[in-house]
């Protein structure tokens, strides 16, 4: 009972490949409204998800590049945000990866990540994340990075 209802453009940001520049792309995301209670919902490509403005192999990289890599938030922000103005406050602190590994807790992201221990800290928990995501990678030799294990990982996690 699904009929086409237009599209929509929502903004990814991250970048393609691990390692690569940041992007801000613009994808168009098919709407559909229910003909039997009038609700609608939208389709869209994987590595777009709701409420996230980062795709999802954008979050693997930077939560593995902040709790496995070592990195900064600072540093993890230039590597996956396109973005080179930020505000007096956010200059000196990234608090979104924080966000991210909180959504992961309350099952609202990567819902195929099973739960950590109650009391771990945001970066060790970032890093069961990443390690957990890593896990969905395809197969390759010789057996790259964790952190770019993540980000292909995060394909088939979602």
């Amino acid at each position: 009972m699904l009929h086409g209802h237009g599209k929509r453009s929502r903004q990814v940001l991250g970048p393609e490949e691990p390692g690569g520049t940041p992007r801000q792309e613009e994808v168009q995301v098919r709407r559909y409204r229910c003909q039997a209670c009038g609700a609608t919902c939208t389709v869209a490509p994987w590595e777009v998800w709701t409420r996230r403005l980062y795709s999802l192999a954008a979050v693997a990289w930077a939560l593995a590049l902040w709790a496995v890599v070592g990195l900064g938030l600072a540093a993890v922000r230039g590597c996956v945000s396109p973005w080179v103005h930020v505000g007096a406050t956010s200059a000196r602190r990234w608090r979104t990866p924080l966000a991210w590994v909180e959504a992961v807790e309350e099952r609202r992201l990567l819902l195929r990540v099973r739960p950590w221990p109650a009391g771990w800290a945001a970066r060790r928990a970032a890093a069961h994340v990443a390690s957990a995501v890593a896990g969905h990678a395809p197969p390759s030799a010789p057996s790259p990075p964790l952190a770019v294990q993540a980000f292909r990982g995060a394909v088939h996690a979602a």
